[in-house]
């Protein structure tokens, strides 16, 4: 059956009624049912192979048998007591296992989140209250979320921050390493990474002062900005400037951690150490998201 059917598109006609549209794409109304494995249905019984892999998050396919299992008997024993103000044994299990995969060895604590929004705005107030600064920096083509926080890091399109002016201010954009369409019109690796020295001398040195800045909010691939990849050796000297100035930086591998790069993390092993992470990664395989915003205990 071409899509939508039917059932397909009585539900658009409920949904227009009495759901916020929030950013679904309206040229592709699809509407699933159930799914297995990379196999994913529609209401009309249509069948389709996910290769967004349900936007990046079904790490291990659609209703992996263990998982199903493992929520099944969790929801039978205890759904919810309010982490917040009290403890389970299951979270620390998983920070447990968690922690070891990621960036360091020192000792590190996690928090987890609802969404990888939530992760960034944990990783705001971090690094707010461990400098006492209140300025950042971000790249110009970057996403980390759409609340009033996370948004003012994200500039990937106008669309994203229309009319939500004044978002959270201090936030400054600068030029993401994109070599195959460099702003500056420059050749890598004969550039010897310009777009670093350009924060130092025309951004740092000229109207925003480094001593004000608390952290670099950076993805180490660029995700709604047309995955970009840094060239090697970028955020090496791009610590070093936020080294040069006591700047912290914040990695966010909401897209591209827990092995969606190949490794655990993408910048694990890349000799850069940092004050803050922001990883997504799916907690259950069946709508129960999870996200973990990671930092050193020296904070």
């Amino acid at each position: 059956m071409t899509p939508p059917g039917p059932r397909a598109l009585e539900i658009l006609r409920r949904d227009s009624k009495v759901l916020s549209p929030y950013n679904r794409p309206f040229y592709y109304p699809f509407v699933a049912c159930s799914a297995k494995d990379c196999i994913v249905r529609d209401v009309d019984g249509n069948q389709y192979v996910d290769f967004n892999s349900g936007l990046v998050a079904m790490n291990v396919g659609h209703c992996h048998p263990r998982i199903v299992e493992a929520v099944r008997r969790q929801v039978g024993e205890l759904m919810h007591y309010s982490y917040t103000d009290f403890y389970y044994p299951h979270v620390v299990e998983l920070a447990e296992k968690f922690l070891p995969k990621t960036p360091g060895r020192f000792e590190k604590k996690v928090f987890f989140g609802n969404s990888g929004a939530e992760s960034i705005e944990a990783a705001i107030k971090l690094t707010k209250w461990h400098t006492g600064r209140h300025r950042y920096l971000a790249f110009i083509g970057a996403f980390h979320g759409r609340t009033i926080g996370a948004v003012s890091f994200t500039a990937s399109k106008p669309l994203q921050v229309a009319r939500f002016f004044p978002t959270m201010p201090g936030v400054t954009h600068v030029p993401y390493p994109y070599c195959y369409r460099c702003p500056f019109k420059m050749t890598h690796p004969e550039c010897n990474f310009y777009c670093v020295d350009f924060v130092d001398d025309m951004v740092l040195h000229r109207y925003v002062p480094p001593e004000e800045v608390a952290a670099i909010v950076f993805e180490p691939i660029q995700g709604e900005g047309g995955y970009v990849v840094p060239p090697p050796g970028y955020f090496q000297k791009l610590k070093k400037l936020a080294d040069k100035y006591g700047i912290l930086l914040v990695d966010d591998e909401v897209q591209t951690g827990m092995a969606r790069s190949g490794r655990s993390m993408l910048l694990k092993g890349d000799g850069c150490r940092f004050v803050a992470g922001s990883y997504g990664f799916k907690i259950g395989d069946n709508g129960l998201e999870g996200w973990g915003s990671l930092h050193h205990t020296c904070c």
